[in-house]
């Protein structure tokens, strides 16, 4: 995969890291307009039909994510919150101090529930608020999380990519040779395989993708085995060194004439050269 190097340089390329920042934070709706294939509907192939039908789809799901965020949670949480300060209110009313020498106040109160329905009412809309921004941010880091996991495990520059004509008649072992050398594993202790839903063993999930992903831990060094003896690549790092490769991969494809880097050579061993 490169880019042509006659193509002309673009001041848009120099805002490249910022797009990529976008990506980061935005990456459910990214992962969501994927399949709709803007160079197919470039090139006409698919018909305006296809296109409404599936922005039809992707809106109805959006939708669904958006109010469950920004109106459902937020309306339950302002609600309990509302309610709780109402009691609370209410009772600091009913303790409410006497006037001077413990005489009632002969001036006209107000009525007992405004202070009640003022404080539940702004307390509801504050905590409202903070909802929203809570789930809001949230959903920031889990986008940034997944991409960071999604996106080491395919694209650092230790991969291989093919071509959809490289692929349409490979044998079965040539499909899991492509499934090998074109994901990556990111290295690290069992937490962080939790916290990654044991995506962190991206090779595994390629080529055993009907394998419940509890099992990838047990099978790894079955693998790894079999590319040493057969002098396969297995690709594994740790998080920062596989995320600082997908970014330069992204980098180094954004401008003209980038071209991806060598790629390993056969796997050795843990303590071997892979």
């Amino acid at each position: 995969m490169r880019i042509d190097p006659a193509q002309k340089w673009n001041p848009v390329y120099l805002a490249q890291p910022f797009y990529n920042l976008i990506l980061m934070a935005l990456f459910e709706w990214g992962v969501a307009l994927h399949d709709l294939d803007f160079e197919a509907i470039r090139k006409g192939r698919k018909s305006k039909g296809q296109v409404k039908r599936e922005l039809k789809g992707i809106a109805g799901k959006a939708k669904a994510q958006v109010v469950k965020d920004y109106i459902a949670w937020p309306l339950v949480s302002a609600l309990a919150a509302t309610a709780i300060d109402a009691v609370v209110e209410t009772r600091r009313q009913r303790k409410r101090p006497r006037g001077l020498l413990g005489r009632v106040s002969r001036r006209k109160p107000r009525s007992r529930f405004a202070p009640v329905v003022e404080a539940a009412l702004t307390s509801g809309a504050k905590t409202f608020r903070q909802t929203a921004k809570a789930d809001a941010t949230a959903n920031i880091v889990r986008n940034v999380w997944a991409y960071a996991i999604i996106f080491c495990g395919h694209f650092p520059d230790q991969t291989y990519t093919f071509s959809q004509s490289e692929v349409e008649n490979e044998s079965r072992g040539g499909w899991y040779i492509s499934q090998l050398t074109g994901s990556a594993n990111i290295d690290g202790d069992p937490l962080f395989h939790i916290a990654s839903g044991n995506l962190s063993y991206q090779v595994e999930h390629h080529l055993f993708p009907d394998m419940p992903s509890t099992r990838y831990a047990e099978i790894a060094p079955q693998v790894k085995d079999v590319c040493e003896r057969y002098g396969l690549p297995y690709n594994s790092g740790p998080f920062l060194q596989q995320l600082g490769m997908v970014q330069r991969t992204i980098l180094r494809l954004a401008f003209p004439g980038g071209e991806p880097r060598p790629k390993p050579g056969p796997y050795r061993g843990e303590n071997g050269a892979g």
